[in-house]
């Protein structure tokens, strides 16, 4: 017997957590972060959940016994109720409650996916002990608690229910859509995936794949299905360039962490009008720790038009210690005030107190580059972004192109793979979506949480 139980992105965006069962294998497809069912309940830093109960509770975590953590300490020879968790890509909503699963159970994913979830993991807020994906201590390096297991395209892992990853283009490196080979016949999932970005050649081979493997079943994403807006990567590009080349004071920017894609557009962006790009000290320590893979073309932080911009701070984490200690172009607040015209600023709600010693000059801007008000990743307030930027009256220009398809580009990915039944997830408007897609000739189901689907 196989089925599909969803868990997360019904009925909203992000949050994916798809139950594979195929007799006695069970897998979970993602295990995401639910911004928007946290949001309902939490206000963090003064109130966040303290443990995976207060989650189970609130039935933001499917409720899967022996799966959690609290419960391995409470009994000790429980079995896991899941064989493995396959991650299609590194954004929260696709990996961020791993940390409340057990550490014997399997993490599988690509490469690049595990190298920036430990970086974001090192670099990112203190996470309560015993929570912890990885810890860095000074004296023992870095300490992984997850049984972390990778792939890239043409070297599926060895998993529970046979995979064939396959990668995809979307806004952040080591992205794949998944073709799972069950006894009911082949499940793709398709994560999150655009077809107007840089790489779109690789969205094409995995479309390509799965309309071979003639699927029995495929699970899709709609983030766009609403407000999608036509644009490109090159289009951004273009776009950055020219407001940076009428900027006569400190250009700014802000856009998601991990955008590899964005920050090689403002890279370029920099060459072409002749300043140098200052990223922040957890942009760094990302390239710091992807620099060694040769898929993913990122500029080197040895490049003289490069620069590290370090926040004033009284104490530095080890990952920032390890980071200076091996780089020598860090400026600070300081050096940016009497270098504006040179500089390219990456920055973000959280580095706003630096424009006080700063002091951008008249004339300066800041490009948003990243969804407006907010995205899945994004934990600022806007609106009291923009307070800072007009006390120093710096305009804001929004720039961006999102990281998903567009709703044309979503049903001919369905009439493409031709799969018997079709599963709308990562969508708040599932209804719409079903009714977009109501004149194909296939069985398409905007799934219920919690509920079992037989294949």
């Amino acid at each position: 017997m196989t089925g599909l139980t969803f868990y997360g992105g019904v009925g909203e965006i992000g949050g994916n957590k798809v139950l594979l069962e195929d007799g006695t294998t069970r897998i979970f497809l993602d295990f995401g972060m639910n911004f928007e069912k946290e949001r309902r309940y939490y206000e963090p830093p003064y109130l966040q959940p303290r443990n995976e109960n207060h989650l189970l509770a609130l039935g933001i975590l499917p409720p899967l016994k022996g799966l959690y953590k609290t419960e391995v300490e409470e009994e000790v020879e429980a079995p896991a109720p899941i064989d493995a968790i396959l991650l299609s890509h590194p954004h929260l909503d696709h990996y961020g409650y791993i940390r409340y699963v057990r550490d014997d159970i399997p993490i599988i994913c690509g490469e690049a996916t595990e190298g920036i979830i430990l970086a974001r993991e090192l670099s990112g807020s203190s996470v309560i002990s015993g929570y912890q994906i990885a810890k860095y201590t000074r004296s023992s390096g870095m300490t992984v608690f997850k049984r972390f297991i990778t792939f890239r395209t043409g070297s599926p892992p060895p998993c529970p229910i046979p995979v064939k990853p396959i990668h995809v283009d979307h806004s952040v490196p080591g992205a794949y859509g998944l073709i799972l080979e069950t006894t009911a016949g082949n499940v793709v999932y398709t994560g999150d995936f655009r077809m107007h970005g840089p790489r779109q050649e690789m969205t094409d081979e995995f479309i390509t794949a799965a309309m071979e493997s003639e699927p029995e079943a495929l699970i899709i994403e709609g983030t766009n299905i609403v407000n999608a807006k036509v644009s490109s990567e090159k289009e951004v590009e273009t776009k950055i360039i020219e407001v940076i080349g009428h900027t006569r004071g400190l250009s700014m920017a802000g856009f998601a962490i991990n955008d590899i894609d964005r920050l090689r557009s403002f890279y370029k962006a920099a060459k072409a009008t002749g300043r140098r790009l200052a990223i922040s000290m957890k942009q760094a320590y990302l390239l710091h720790t992807l620099e060694s893979d040769p898929h993913l073309s990122i500029f080197s932080l040895d490049d003289p038009d490069v620069l590290i911009f370090r926040r004033d701070k009284r104490r530095y984490s080890p990952w920032e210690d390890e980071l200076l200690s091996v780089n020598s172009n860090v400026i600070t607040a300081e050096d940016v005030e009497h270098q504006q015209e040179e500089l390219i600023l990456i920055t973000s709600f959280y580095d706003m107190n630096e424009l006080i010693a700063i002091k951008p000059a008249p004339g300066s801007t800041y490009i948003l580059s990243q969804s407006e008000p907010f995205n899945e990743e994004m934990e600022i307030d806007y609106t009291k972004l923009l307070n800072w930027l007009e006390r120093f009256g710096v305009p804001q220009y929004h720039i961006h192109v999102s990281g998903h398809a567009l709703p044309y580009q979503l049903k001919h990915t369905i009439e493409r793979i031709r799969p018997r039944r079709v599963f709308l997830v990562h969508t708040d408007k599932p209804e719409l979506y079903k009714r977009f897609l109501s004149d194909l000739d296939m069985e398409v189901t905007a799934p219920e949480e919690g509920r079992e689907y037989k294949l």
